[in-house]
């Protein structure tokens, strides 16, 4: 999962750009390749809110026998990164990096809950809905800043579009356990994902073991739920009107869905609805002593129940992370990116960042399982050294071919917190992260065999296409890419792609606009693949508050059709979602905040009685407390 944001211009600082994406000649691979070269190692299960005492046993003996494995190429791979260390501080060009760190910044709750801003222009008479957006928006506990931006607790923007120009903005910390905790305490008690390390609580404390469910990566709305995601635990629900924390089924107030995700079932940030039989398809993953197992979950489209009783399975061998998946009519489609896993780290319970590393002289795989109920047994095909970062797209045809359009990066690097202990994104040159170009790989089934090709070669992510064609076959694909064409850095603008052609439509923006991910929004009733709404929020370094755009994709270089500020600074986001129809009045609006506020009074009187708990004891703290909302 990378941390990606884009760019936008001002009014006054508008470039318009048609270019020419690179189509390259496909290289055909034959079906007799090597197998990957990696070390496949029994390693300790990703930590977890209930962790196996006898799968960490189990993997005691494993890595006393594989501890020492690897140690060349983890050399080679330190001296690599030291190198492009050394270039931070270095010009970064076509955009200011001081602007794009200002980005990380907090903001507080609107003072009512909610802010309307009246009479804007240009906003299309068939957008009526609200835009959701997830991200991280809390840094800071105390004087204890997080290391890495994506340890932050997330915040859920959205904006409604209502009737006569009239918008609705609200924005809300997700009121995880852990942000609970910490603002009672003013201390850090757990570990984030990405290294930032816990400055609270007793050396003993459980709490330290996992890394902290900061609910920041994903949002999706699905019959008339709002989720907010996290890749290693359960999804919290929000309420789509005053983005109040509702609590669920689980001890510590996530939700398992109606009993849809078992006890050691996650629910990953990147959830899809196949154009081709209309489910809400997600996975989750956890890795353990006898490999990855991989669950997908596929809710029906008239509700909230499951595809089918039992989820598919698929077991990969090793310890490994899958950053997307794909679907399509048939297949449920992973990406194995070539890794080697720290048998000793795994074992002490570290966090997949800490146990992963890459391996350039690796393969990647390709893993084809059916979403049939009779379930076959899984095809995997060797490719060369891919690095999935997301897939854009999948489609198969009769004859065995599946199109796999994705945004591959030229290397496996997630980043970490420093070790100096100041915040990555103060310190880091942006332009140092993974290039990353939108590929295309099509394989053959029946004989595994495989071509690929660039579709574009500039830096670009945070794809999204039109949802009636998830599955199915498509012709564009909307990113965000960096200001400059051959520079890595901070999306600095909007990409309509011709998936055939490479041919591209873009805007670009100044050097001091950042924005989220370009949302595509469906034209009502419309069957024509482009014709819609490109939506996204900018973070104006310069300006501050931040700014929504709306697009018309069919001509993504004509600029914005709307544009209107917001009432204050917002951080950089990660996924958006959109809810077609939904909005709320003024007068629903102060009956809600009203409601809200009488949940979270009761909620702080029962727990400002529990600031600490006895760490031998079995409940978690903050229980949900007979609490319907926070």
């Amino acid at each position: 999962m990378l941390f990606s944001f884009f760019l936008f211009p001002s009014k006054g600082n508008r470039q318009s750009t048609m270019s020419l994406g690179m189509a390259a000649t496909p290289v055909r691979h034959g079906s007799s390749l090597p197998a990957p070269l990696r070390l496949n190692i029994a390693s300790a299960p990703l930590p977890c809110p209930c962790p196996s005492t006898s799968r960490q046993l189990q993997t005691c003996a494993a890595a006393v026998s594989v501890a020492v494995a690897g140690i060349s190429r983890r050399l080679l791979l330190r001296q690599s990164r030291s190198a492009r260390q050394q270039t931070k501080n270095v010009a970064r060009g076509a955009f200011d990096v001081d602007t794009w760190r200002s980005g990380f910044c907090e903001v507080e709750d609107p003072e009512d809950g909610y802010y309307l801003i009246e009479g804007v222009e240009g906003i299309p008479e068939d957008l009526r809905g609200t835009y959701f957006r997830n991200g991280p928006g809390k840094f800071k506990v105390g004087d204890i800043t997080v290391g890495h931006e994506l340890d932050g607790d997330g915040m859920i923007l959205a904006i409604s579009f209502n009737d006569d120009g009239q918008v609705l903005v609200r924005h809300r910390l997700i009121q995880t356990q852990g942000v609970l905790r910490d603002k009672q305490t003013g201390e850090l008690y757990q570990p984030g994902m990405y290294g930032t390390k816990p400055a609270g609580g007793l050396t003993l404390d459980p709490r330290r073991l996992f890394p902290k469910n900061t609910a920041n990566a994903g949002v999706v709305y699905w019959q008339d739920r709002l989720m907010a995601l996290w890749p290693y635990g359960k999804p919290w629900l929000i309420d789509p009107a005053v983005l109040g924390t509702i609590l669920g089924s689980e001890d510590d107030g996530t939700s398992d869905l109606g009993s849809v995700l078992e006890r050691e079932t996650f629910y990953g940030e990147t959830p899809k609805v196949c154009g081709n039989d209309g489910c809400l398809s997600n996975i989750g993953q956890l890795p353990s002593a006898l490999g990855t197992t991989v669950r997908l979950v596929e809710l029906s489209p008239t509700g909230w129940t499951p595809r089918y009783e039992v989820p598919r399975m698929v077991k990969i061998p090793g310890y490994t992370h899958l950053a997307d998946f794909a679907v399509t009519k048939t297949w449920l489609v992973l990406a194995r990116p070539p890794l080697t896993a720290d048998s000793l780290a795994a074992t002490l319970g570290k966090p997949y960042t800490e146990v992963l590393q890459y391996d350039p002289a690796g393969s990647a795989e390709l893993v084809f399982a059916t979403r049939k109920k009779t379930a076959p047994e899984e095809i995997t095909v060797a490719v060369d050294n891919l690095v999935c970062v997301e897939f854009a797209n999948a489609v198969e045809s009769e004859d065995g071919r599946v199109v796999l359009d994705m945004v591959a990066a030229d290397r496996w690097d997630v980043g970490k917190a420093p070790e100096n202990g100041k915040p990555r994104w103060e310190v880091e040159d942006p332009s140092s992260r993974p290039r990353q170009q939108l590929m295309r790989y099509e394989v053959d089934l029946k004989s595994n065999a495989w071509t690929k090709k660039v579709i574009c070669s500039r830096h670009l992510g945070g794809t999204s296409v039109n949802p009636s064609f998830n599955g199915k076959k498509h012709k564009f694909i909307f990113a965000g890419i960096s200001h400059d064409a051959n520079q890595v850095g901070p999306w600095g603008g909007i990409a309509k792609i011709d998936a055939d052609s490479g041919d591209m439509d873009t805007w670009t923006a100044g050097p001091q606009e950042f924005l989220s991910q370009p949302l595509f929004v469906p034209r009502k009733h419309s069957e024509v693949e482009d014709d819609g709404y490109l939506i996204t929020v900018v973070s104006n370094g310069a300006t501050k508050p931040s700014e929504v755009v709306v697009l018309d994709a069919k001509a993504v270089s004509n600029g914005p059709i709307s544009r209107f500020a917001l009432n204050s600074a917002l951080p950089h986001g990660t996924r958006s979602c959109w809810a077609e129809g939904i909005s709320y009045t003024p007068e629903e609006m102060k009956r809600k905040m009203t409601l809200l506020r009488m949940f979270c009074r009761k909620a702080n009187e029962w727990n400002s009685t529990e600031a600490r708990f006895n760490t031998i004891a079995a409940n978690p703290f903050f229980q949900k407390q007979g609490v319907k909302m926070r």
